[in-house]
């Protein structure tokens, strides 16, 4: 019976394995090996879905592919969004509502069509032009359309999931969304500029549960779901750390601080203090 129940559950195993298939594939449907991974603070560059402004179908060319654009540009920096791998930090990026833009926004609240744009898991120019995997990243945007205006939320809370730090040799992604997060919203017509208050997110802390391949089988990295834990705080470890040797730092220049005003208080009471000798002891007697 056990060695029985030893085979049947071993069968089960590489059934799981043998049905499971790895995503993202690459356009021949291929697993991405050997790709260029990021290195932390390399800027990672998006594109977005291309979509007819009258029914928000997509953008196809000749070979009948869905033809990608890039995400509007931020005024702030004159290009388009884009990422630093690794690093979450807050940042604004203010668009100008061109005719397009504005109806394109319109869609997008109304649910009519995602706003959808992806991430390339290599850091080779041009990798997904040749056909590379991607992740994909879809920008939920939360607003109300109204006759002569949009309402629309204008923060953005993008959350990125990666491999952990431990090998830097998986720099790539593993998942993404953005969704708005705000009580707010900002009255837009045409012409006008939209200020995104974007915090971005790179996760890196979670465990893959249900595991059954790591890198080492031919994969970018670990199989498995990367699900967030009950208690959860979203920030890197290397965010962690960096809290962590500043707490430490700080409570040693805290310390070093008492310990020395105490010291030099001492002292400096020692120094005022002037012993009697025994002379003047005999004298008084």
């Amino acid at each position: 019976m056990k060695v029985s129940g030893l085979l049947s559950s071993s069968l089960l195993i590489i059934a799981s394995t043998l049905a499971a298939e790895w995503y993202p594939l690459n356009r021949q449907d291929e697993i991405p090996v050997g790709f260029t991974p990021y290195k932390r603070g390399e800027n990672v560059y998006m594109d977005c879905i291309t979509r007819n402004i009258d029914n928000g179908e997509h953008k196809f060319d000749e070979q009948e592919r869905i033809i990608y654009g890039p995400f509007p540009i931020c005024k702030e920096t004159s290009k388009p969004l884009t990422f630093k791998y690794g690093i979450s930090e807050d940042f604004n990026c203010t668009i100008t509502f061109t005719d397009e833009l504005y109806h394109l926004f319109q869609l997008y609240i109304h649910e009519d069509a995602p706003f959808s744009c992806r991430l390339p898991i290599s850091s080779d120019a041009h990798y997904l032009e040749k056909g590379g995997a991607y992740v994909p990243l879809t920008f939920n945007l939360r607003g109300e359309i109204r006759e002569s205006h949009l309402d629309i939320d204008p923060t953005l809370n993008v959350l990125i999931t990666k491999p952990s730090n431990n090998n830097e040799e998986e720099n790539t992604f593993i998942s993404a969304v953005a969704f708005s997060s705000g009580t707010n919203a900002t009255r837009v017509v045409i012409g006008d500029s939209l200020t995104l208050n974007v915090a971005v997110r790179f996760l890196d802390q979670l465990v893959n549960a249900d595991s059954t391949t790591n890198s080492l089988d031919g994969i970018p990295y670990a199989s498995g779901f990367y699900k967030f834990p009950i208690n959860f705080v979203p920030i890197s470890y290397t965010m962690l750390y960096t809290y962590l040797f500043m707490t430490v730092v700080g409570t040693a220049v805290i310390i070093f601080a008492f310990t020395y005003n105490l010291i030099s208080h001492k002292i400096k009471k020692g120094s005022k203090y002037k012993p009697v000798d025994s002379e003047s002891f005999g004298k008084l007697d």
